[in-house]
């Protein structure tokens, strides 16, 4: 009697169609999570670049500066905001009553933004005399170097031709005429003072408000370094006070 043997049983087929392994999917994931990761350090980069740019020319080529009270009148008014070149003549850093370094001085007439030596003030004022004029007034009117500043008499502050404020209603508006600069200057008739002879120092300037006598200028002040000077002012972008004054917008400041 034989007995039975044990069959093997038949190999199962080949799929024919395999399932495809995941490794693919996993390699587009990481594609696309570092193309992602790339934009987030582009965008970072473009932020911070444009941030670095703007404290740059901020603090090193133009800064924006508001008017505030009749010091400059008729050239500038309460109110107006004015665009200032600061790498004019040194670098001055934010926080800072002196520039760092100084690479130039001011031309006489030049308006210029000082941060005062009396209180750290920031003010505005026109540049009259450089180092080693000598500048003095007599009867309201400026000598330098024993040269009168060339005077016409425009009429009354309160010309509605000339003038537009109140606050210069008793006075007169001059045109005055320092080298290639003219402007225009705002003067008490009944008081008309007079300054004895200063020599501009080494490094400084002497500098005047256009309204004469409404400005604490050097006169008051003394002699401006100029290591205080933190720019020139070049136009007006903006002015209001009580209402817009469309006409004074984008003005060059003479």
């Amino acid at each position: 009697m034989s007995t039975p043997t044990e069959q093997e049983p038949p190999e199962a087929p080949p799929e024919a169609n395999p399932a495809p392994t995941p490794t693919v999917a996993r390699k587009d994931s990481d594609e696309t999570e570092r193309e992602a990761a790339d934009r987030r350090t582009s965008n970072v980069k473009t932020i911070g670049g444009a941030i670095a740019l703007a404290i740059f020319i901020r603090v090193v080529l133009f800064e924006a500066f508001m008017i505030d009270g009749p010091s400059m009148e008729p050239t500038l008014l309460n109110g107006d905001r004015v665009v200032v070149a600061k790498y004019a003549f040194g670098l001055f850093l934010p926080g800072m009553h002196e520039a760092v370094l100084n690479w130039g001085t001011p031309n006489r007439g030049d308006v210029v933004i000082v941060n005062s030596p009396m209180d750290g003030v920031d003010i505005v004022k026109r540049v009259i005399g450089l180092p080693g004029d000598r500048v003095r007034l007599e009867d309201d009117q400026v000598f330098v170097n024993d040269e009168p500043i060339r005077v016409r008499i425009l009429g009354p502050c309160s010309d509605a031709e000339r003038m537009e404020i109140e606050e210069l209603a008793d006075c007169e508006v001059w045109e005055e005429r320092l080298g290639e600069h003219t402007w225009r200057s705002s003067h008490d008739p009944d008081d008309r003072p007079d300054m004895a002879e200063r020599e501009v120092p080494p490094g400084h300037v002497f500098v005047l408000g256009d309204h004469r006598n409404r400005s604490n200028d050097s006169r008051r002040i003394g002699m401006i370094p100029v290591t205080r000077l933190k720019g020139h002012a070049l136009a007006i972008y903006w002015s209001s006070d009580v209402e817009m004054r469309w006409d004074r917008m984008f003005s060059a400041i003479r």
